[in-house]
Formats: C-alpha cells, sequence, structure tokens
C-alpha cells in the first residue's frame, strides 16, 4: 500500500506543526515542518482519494492543530504581501526561485488540508475562536478569485511561454497558487455556513455584515472561475487541472459548493434572520433567478427552495430593516499577533533585509543542496509510483469493461489501446501525466525524453 506518512510517522509529524512568525519563513526549521505538512496534506487526499480511514483528519482535529494550520496561511500570506516585494526591490533578477515558490506552495498545502477536515463537522467544531480569523481569510482569498477573474486570468493563463523570464514565471506561479487557493476557500466558507450552528454568534455576524459572503457567492457564480474557453473548447477545473468537457452543464464540486452556501445563508432561519434584505443585496440576489435552470436544479434539487425564495423576492421586494442587537464583538487575533511581532523585529522591510541571505542566496551548492532536499521532500517519485497505480486501476476497469462487450471485437480493441514508448519505441502503458498524449515504458525514458517533449506539453497543457 503506497504512503507518504506511515501510521508510526503520523503522530510525530502532526505534533512537530507549530505556529511560526514571518521572520521564520524559509528557516531550518520552517522547512521541516513545511516537508511534513507536505506528506501529511498528500496522505490525506490520498485517503480521500482510496476511501481509506482518514487518519491524518483525525490526528489534527484531536491534537487541536487546525488553529495552528490557520496561522501558517496567514504568516505565509503576510510574508507573500508585504515581505517578497521588499525582498525582489533588493535582487529584482534573483538567480533561483525555487525557495520562493516553495514558500508560496506551503500556504496552499495548509489550505488543502483544512479543507479536508472542515469537511467534517468535528472539524469545524474544533476551530473555536479561531473560526473568525478563517472566516476573514477565506473571504478574502474568493475575493482575489473574482479579481483574477475579471481581470482577464483566463485569457493570459491560456498562453504560457517556455523561455519566460524569472520574475514574469514568478509572477504566474503565484497567481496560479492564489487562484486554487481562492477556489478552495469557497469549499471553506461552505462549510463553515453549514455548520454556523456550532460557532458563538459572532462567526455568523462576520460572515453576513463584515464580508456580505451571500453577496460574495453571487458574484462567484456569475463569474464562473472553475471555467475557462480556450481554442480547444471549453474546460473546468476538476481535481486541480484543467479538463475538457462536453457537457457544459454539468456541475462540478466547486460550483455546487458555491450554490450550497448561498442556500444555506439564505434559507437558515437562525441565520437569515440576521441579514436584512435591503434594496440593494434583493437586486443582488436577484441574479440568481436566471440561473436556477432546470438542468441545475435536476442534478441539486436541494435548490428548488432556494428558486422559490428568490422568485418571491424579486416580487415582493426588501423585507425591511432588523434590529441589530450585538453590542460586543470578538475579534479575529491570528493576523493582528502576526503583524505585531513583526513590528516588534522592525518592520517588514527589516524582516526582507534579514532574509536575503536566505532567498536570494547565489551559493551554487547551497542552492543545489537546499534543491535536491525540497526535492525529496515533495516525493516526486512516490507520486508518479502512485499516480501509476491509480491509472493501472482505471485500466483494468477498461479492460473489464472491454470484455462484456462483443468478442468479435475484443482483439481489434485491444490492438487499438496498445502504445509505443515515445523515447525508445517499445510497448508501454504510462502516459505522461501532464499532456495525457505520449506514452512511456519507463520513469527514465520519461526523463531522457522531456528536453524534446517540453514544449509541446506545457502547451497542450495550457
Amino acid at each position: 500500500m503506497v504512503n507518504f506518512v506511515y501510521p508510526e510517522e503520523l503522530y510525530l509529524f502532526v505534533e512537530s506543526i507549530r505556529c511560526f512568525q514571518v521572520r521564520d519563513v524559509g528557516s531550518n526549521k520552517w522547512l521541516e515542518v513545511h516537508e511534513m505538512i507536505i506528506k501529511l496534506s498528500q496522505q490525506a487526499a490520498l485517503e480521500v482519494a482510496e476511501q481509506r480511514e482518514e487518519e491524518v483528519k483525525e490526528f489534527l482535529i484531536s491534537r487541536d492543530k487546525l488553529s495552528v494550520l490557520i496561522n501558517e496561511a496567514y504568516c505565509v500570506n503576510l510574508w507573500k504581501s508585504r515581505v517578497l516585494p521588499h525582498l525582489l526591490e533588493i535582487d529584482p533578477n534573483p538567480q533561483a526561485t525555487f525557495l520562493i515558490y516553495t514558500v508560496l506552495y506551503h500556504e496552499a498545502a495548509v489550505v488543502a488540508l483544512l479543507d479536508l477536515c472542515l469537511y467534517h463537522p468535528s472539524g469545524c467544531e474544533s476551530l473555536q475562536d479561531s473560526v473568525l480569523d478563517l472566516i476573514d481569510y477565506a473571504a478574502q482569498g474568493v475575493a482575489q478569485v473574482i479579481g483574477l477573474v475579471s481581470m482577464g486570468y483566463h485569457e493570459n493563463e491560456t498562453k504560457v511561454d517556455v523561455d519566460e523570464a524569472v520574475l514574469t514565471e514568478l509572477e504566474r506561479q503565484k497567481r496560479d497558487l492564489i487562484y486554487k487557493i481562492g477556489l478552495r476557500c469557497v469549499s471553506l466558507l461552505s462549510y463553515l455556513a453549514d455548520n454556523v450552528s456550532l460557532f458563538h454568534l459572532g462567526a455568523a455576524r462576520r460572515m453576513l455584515t463584515t464580508h456580505d459572503v451571500p453577496w460574495l457567492m453571487v458574484d462567484v457564480l456569475c463569474f464562473r472561475p472553475w471555467q475557462r474557453n480556450t481554442s480547444k473548447g471549453l474546460e473546468k477545473y476538476i481535481d486541480e487541472k484543467w479538463t475538457s468537457v462536453e457537457d457544459a452543464t454539468k456541475i462540478i464540486k466547486t460550483e455546487a459548493q458555491a450554490w450550497f452556501c448561498v442556500r444555506q445563508l439564505l434559507l437558515s432561519p437562525q441565520i437569515a434572520d440576521n441579514y436584512p434584505l435591503n434594496e440593494a443585496r434583493c437586486k443582488q440576489i436577484s441574479k440568481l433567478l436566471g440561473m436556477l435552470h432546470e438542468t441545475l436544479l435536476d442534478q441539486l434539487p436541494v435548490l428548488i427552495e432556494l428558486k422559490h425564495f428568490v422568485s418571491r423576492l424579486t416580487i415582493s421586494g426588501t423585507t425591511g430593516k432588523k434590529t441589530q442587537n450585538l453590542i460586543l464583538e470578538d475579534m479575529p487575533q491570528i493576523q493582528d499577533n502576526l503583524i505585531k511581532e513583526v513590528e516588534r523585529d522592525g518592520g517588514f522591510y527589516q524582516v526582507a533585509q534579514n532574509q536575503d541571505g536566505v532567498f536570494l542566496n547565489n551559493n551554487r551548492e547551497e542552492i543545489c543542496a537546499l534543491a535536491t532536499k525540497l526535492t525529496n521532500a515533495y516525493g516526486t517519485e512516490l507520486l508518479c509510483e502512485l499516480e501509476q497505480h491509480m491509472a493501472d486501476l482505471e485500466l483494468k476497469k477498461d479492460e473489464s469493461k472491454s470484455e462484456d462487450s462483443a468478442t468479435a471485437t475484443t482483439s481489434e480493441d485491444s490492438e487499438e489501446k496498445t502504445h509505443k514508448c515515445g523515447n525508445c519505441q517499445v510497448p508501454a502503458k504510462k502516459k505522461c501525466a501532464n499532456c495525457k498524449l505520449v506514452h512511456y515504458c519507463s520513469r527514465e525514458c520519461q526523463l531522457k525524453d522531456w528536453p524534446q517533449h517540453k514544449e509541446t506539453c506545457l502547451s497542450c497543457v495550457d
């Protein structure tokens, strides 16, 4: 059985996760914990994919680590927005950017773990006071996705230059991760809305008054960031990959989560009573009516009640103002505490100056050693093994289906499924994980053919 984290390591990995300050980002201790978080994220996703017992999720919840993950997400977010620009001012043309990308990817791995844990009510219940910080973070992530799409993100990302400049590539990678994190934040807000009764009253107020999440979700459903039009046709973002789809009306997970979030916030009596529907909100929510068509309702029948609500709202108009009885309100603490700590260290520019020896290092030997360490941390060989294992399972399913077909065409079908290695031309079953077009007989052949296959592969994917 393939594992990224073995059972005897799991407790140690989870216990090793701790809160860092912005000044610690990129340090040796931070990189050690980063490696553990990456492996935990991979293991948690594997457990879900293979329908195993979700041990990673149980350990994170039982050891009260979700608030630590939220702290890590905020820490990297602050570093990305307030420290990284200063680093690039110090050296506008860094020699190696993979450590910078490692920090940016750390945030995505942390959010992926939160996404898997908060799917369960027990995960939401364990958040306690940190739920306010998570609401702020998720709402900001969703707003950033809307901003990216409105500024032409999909149009720009369909064309990628293989030989683009270092800073251009780094900026593109940064946008890609903001996009991935933002789509996961849609799911996070949906889980929080569904379990809002488990939190204190300040959580509902934060979602409805401070960030107006129903309004935000309507914008998401209007912009539809999970799909784009390319020269190959319509593509949707499924399992963190752009996939060509034939049926444009088929609902994917992120879209369904956005609908569920809107439904829960508008129809739940304990929430809706604190959300006065003024004229502006009624106009915004009425945009949903045109999207609640029969094809959608056939796939998500639970939205029928939402359509009735929006229809009545369109006819009757505003529901009047409701009194707001809440006087005292809890405030999120994580980001404020991180900023105060940075101010004690002399500010973000001072932190950048202290870290330039780490992120702007030009020593080739040290860069190569760090790159090797990070490559081992990501377990690329194990990922290839796992992908091949999943591909073999799919192949067996296809073969079992073909055996049920007419016996006269069995031999012809098997011949059509035989592919040749793109490097040595021997029969091959493995295929390129990116473009899915070229087959290889081994990992070695794939590496040998990569210099010739690189440009074609990247252009196919993007």
